[in-house]
């Protein structure tokens, strides 16, 4: 399985290319998780970028997104949806932190 960390904070097309670029290679077939733990803010379209790498352009078998905020969940759902490859992720949304 690969594993993509995701920082703070991520935004853009290009920022999900260099992320998916640093798995040095090719994720064909591959289990891909990406690990949302210290993520705070994520935008749609570097979630749209994320799946079209991977997925679509990149023919991993599965995407693996844990520990996702619910509006990173719900663009990850969305982007996959719209790219027709939502049978080929899954969600792990974040538990809320009572305030």
């Amino acid at each position: 399985m690969l594993t993509i960390e995701l920082p703070s904070m991520v935004a853009g097309r290009a920022m999900a290319d260099a992320l998916v670029d640093a798995l040095d290679g090719d994720v064909t077939g591959e289990q891909v998780e990406v690990d949302c733990r210290h993520l705070v803010s994520g935008s749609p379209s570097f979630a749209a970028q994320l799946v079209r790498r991977l997925l679509v352009d990149g023919g991993a078998a599965r995407v693996r997104v844990v520990a996702a905020t619910t509006p990173f969940a719900d663009a990850v759902t969305d982007a996959a949806e719209r790219q027709g490859v939502a049978q080929h992720v899954s969600v792990v949304r974040t538990q809320a932190v009572p305030a």
